[in-house]
């Protein structure tokens, strides 16, 4: 996440959990103390120096106001459990002034830049003012930008109190996590007449809503055949159901090369995991029943809210090494 452009430091130093920066400000305000000093060295006038002591005294004043403001600041957030990639879903940020008598000023809140590149926070967050024992809330948006599981840690606290010659930060624990469910993208779907042959792909079983008998027509399957009607009239005849409503569809998912039995490119995989993804999400809105498949994972069929919930959970976290993949932000 960038900084705005008042707020680019000239100089940073970092010790401990705390990050210093030189402002723009504070560096004029240094190379004039600078000045004043020499002044005072070459020439013994004690007016000079008294200035300069006073200047000096700016600079620790500012230091220790500036330690005071961050002391006992504590940051939470609260994510929803699930979101999808590319979508902006709001981060309660409750801060917490833990001092009994004094207030922190002019604090800033935001979320450091993801080193993987798979989400961002904005914008920063300013709090003028939080009372001595109260809580402040406010929302940022977070966008994820891949499916898997996402942990931030920390969130970076900064100010510029009282002069704004300094900008001090640190680092503060908030344990926020959420699963990015994989891309949803427009989908053909399937035409619930149609039945596939076992293997990577969709196979679609007729509901029970019977609409009527025909005579056999080439390119039907042996499935669809009404036995008992065949067997009255001598003829072979199909059960033809009415179009829409319930259908079962089973999703196929290979995710393993079969000439080297790895795993496939990342770049196959996510395509194969968003569009299988995306037709369990369409199929089950137009109110059909879905079962995935893969090389190592069969669920059952199910329209629940709570069905689709579990597939795109398993999607989400399908050929990937979720310890990589899982934010662990040090300060």
């Amino acid at each position: 996440m960038n900084q705005p452009n008042e707020y680019k430091p000239v100089f940073t130093v970092s010790f401990y959990n705390r990050t210093l920066h030189l402002t723009r400000e504070g560096g004029g305000f240094i190379f004039l103390v600078f000045g004043v000093g020499l002044g005072a060295i070459n020439t013994g006038n004690n007016l000079l120096y008294l200035i300069l002591a006073m200047c000096c005294s700016f600079i620790v004043v500012s230091g220790i106001l500036s330690e005071h403001t961050l002391r006992d600041i504590r940051v939470r957030a609260s994510l929803p459990k699930s979101i999808y990639p590319g979508d902006a879903y709001p981060v309660a940020i409750h801060v917490r002034n833990g001092k009994k008598r004094l207030s922190s000023y002019s604090c800033y809140v935001e979320f450091p830049a993801d080193s993987l590149g798979r989400y961002e926070v904005e914008p920063p967050l300013y709090f003028f003012q939080i009372p001595p024992g109260g809580t402040l809330e406010k929302t940022a948006l977070l966008t994820a930008k891949k499916r898997g599981p996402l942990k931030i840690r920390f969130a970076q606290l900064r100010t510029r109190f009282p002069f704004g010659f300094f900008m001090k930060a640190k680092l503060v624990p908030v344990e926020v996590e959420t699963l990015v469910f994989p891309v949803i993208k427009p989908v053909e779907l399937p035409d619930p007449t149609d039945i596939a042959e076992e293997g990577e792909g969709v196979i679609s079983q007729r509901g029970d809503d019977l609409y009527a008998l025909r005579e056999f027509r080439p390119g039907d399957t042996l499935s669809a055949v009404h036995w008992k009607s065949s067997a009255k009239t001598g003829n072979l005849r199909v059960k033809e159901f009415a179009h829409g409503g319930f259908h079962s569809f089973t999703l196929f998912l290979n995710i393993i090369d079969p000439e080297t039995q790895k795993m496939v490119a990342s770049s196959v995989l996510e395509q194969r995991v968003s569009e299988t993804a995306s037709l369990a999400y369409h199929l089950m809105r137009r109110g059909d029943e879905v079962r995935l498949k893969t090389h190592d994972y069969e669920s059952a069929s199910g329209n629940s809210e709570a069905h689709l919930e579990s597939i795109l959970t398993y999607l989400a976290l399908v050929g990937l090494d979720t310890r990589r993949n899982t934010n662990e932000t040090n300060g």
